[in-house]
């Protein structure tokens, strides 16, 4: 009798391969998967920090050259001829100013000229302004004829008609702004004349000092950073920062850093004048402007894509807890900036 003997695979044995095989490949993809989105995810976290960290830098640099008034620095304030010197833009006897976010509201209320901006602040978020000078300046190279004469200064100063200008020596300051630049091979001259136009003009000629040669002149800047929604990508927010004057030329407020969800400010405030700040509090809290030695910045970033997170994340920011109700990925940056003109 002939021995048949089996050859070939049993329907057992290939539905067992067959397994095997899906299962090795379904473990294969999943990892590609797994560390495609892990280096999503590692990506996407390298860009905030990134982001945050541009976004501390400006802030920082314009921080802490605040109050910076030459050899004079904040012994006094200084004369200021614009017209309308109490007004936001104007004022600069004050050099650092900021708005908590609360809700709908800021308080103190923002001033008309940030709440109107194109892209405005977006409620919840604090505001800050900082008044420093915008460059090194210029050395003065002629004693003024009289407190109301004109200012002259090296040839190669940047300065043009409508600048605001801060001239000090070590006894005194003024703010004014340049009506008339006129220019020589060797020196140009800056009036300061009673006037309207350009805006705002000066109320009074008149710096009442006689500046000389052992003084410098400088353009001087109000600068305002807030959060508001992206003019590229209406899903996020950025930081944003606006000048007046705007030296840049670009009239309008400039997007800095898209990605920044929220804006906490705390101001170190010193109580015993040690140069050491006493308390952190928000800017409604804030007793003296003039002693804040310090701002803590807490910034929470958030990544310009969606769907990074494969869950809603749960993030810390500012003491409290919150879940986000989308997928991108969250976290928090936070840096303590000294205002050094005031701590020296």
């Amino acid at each position: 009798m002939m021995n048949r003997r089996q050859t070939g695979l049993s329907l057992v044995e290939l539905m067992v391969g067959l397994t095997l095989g899906l299962l090795l490949v379904g473990i294969a993809v999943s990892i590609y998967l797994s560390g495609r989105q892990t280096s999503r995810v590692v990506d996407t976290v390298g860009r905030l920090e990134e982001s945050a960290r541009f976004a501390v830098e400006a802030i920082e640099q314009d921080i802490r050259m605040t109050g910076f008034r030459g050899c004079n620095g904040m012994a006094n304030s200084p004369v200021n001829t614009l017209n309308s010197p109490g007004s936001f833009n104007n004022r600069f006897d004050q050099t650092l100013f900021g708005y908590h976010g609360s809700g709908s509201t800021w308080t103190p209320a923002l001033d008309t000229s940030i709440s109107s901006l194109p892209q405005p602040p977006i409620a919840g978020t604090d505001v800050i302004a900082i008044k420093r000078t915008y460059d090194n300046g210029a050395a003065l190279t002629a004693q003024m004829a009289g407190t109301t004469g004109a200012v002259t200064v090296e040839a190669s100063a940047p300065f043009a008609q409508g600048d605001y200008i801060l001239v000090a020596d070590c006894d005194a300051q003024a703010v004014f702004q340049a009506t008339q630049v006129t220019s020589s091979p060797t020196t140009g001259s800056l009036s300061h004349a009673a006037v309207a136009v350009p805006t705002p003009g000066n109320a009074s000629a008149d710096l009442t000092h006689v500046f000389n040669t052992d003084a410098s002149a400088y353009r001087v800047v109000t600068k305002t950073y807030f959060v508001a929604k992206s003019a590229r990508n209406k899903a996020v927010n950025s930081l944003w920062s606006y000048s007046v004057p705007d030296y840049t030329g670009a009239g309008q407020p400039q997007e800095l850093v898209e990605g920044v969800d929220n804006l906490v400010l705390l101001y170190g405030e010193d109580t015993d004048s040690d140069q050491a700040a006493n308390r952190y509090v928000t800017a409604d809290n804030v007793g003296n402007w003039n002693n804040v030695v310090s701002v803590r910045v807490q910034l929470l970033m958030a990544s310009v894509q969606n769907g990074v997170s494969p869950i809603s994340q749960t993030y810390n920011f500012n003491g409290a807890s919150a879940t986000s109700a989308d997928r991108r990925i969250r976290s928090v940056f936070t840096s303590v900036i000294t205002l050094r003109n005031r701590v020296m």
